[in-house]
């Protein structure tokens, strides 16, 4: 059985740089992102995390840490990424996943 341990690892870690592959948006220039901050941080956290990033709040996901963000200023997923967001991800592909309608997730 221990013989099998390192493959599993290698897999589920293969497999989740995959998932994430999928659900990064397309690039830096990405002006409608989802932005997933950590699960114990409050929606003030969350402000103030945002503030100063040049963000706007386009919707709330299933919890106050998902949120649909749009910027106007190229670079918004490594903004959210300093700002504290612990994945950055296209919000089509994730639309189901974060609570966020289809139509809103795409404009």
């Amino acid at each position: 059985m221990l013989n099998f341990l390192p493959a599993a690892i290698a897999g589920i870690a293969m497999l989740a740089v995959a998932l994430f592959g999928l659900l990064a948006p397309a690039g830096e220039r990405d002006a409608r992102v989802a932005a997933i901050f950590p699960p114990w941080w409050t929606a003030q956290d969350v402000m103030a995390s945002l503030s100063g990033s040049d963000t706007e709040i386009l919707r709330d996901g299933i919890a106050p840490t998902v949120l649909l963000l749009a910027s106007p200023t190229p670079g918004l997923p490594a903004r959210l990424r300093a700002a504290g967001a612990l994945l950055v991800i296209d919000p089509q592909a994730a639309a189901g996943c974060l609570g966020l309608s289809s139509s809103t997730a795409r404009g």
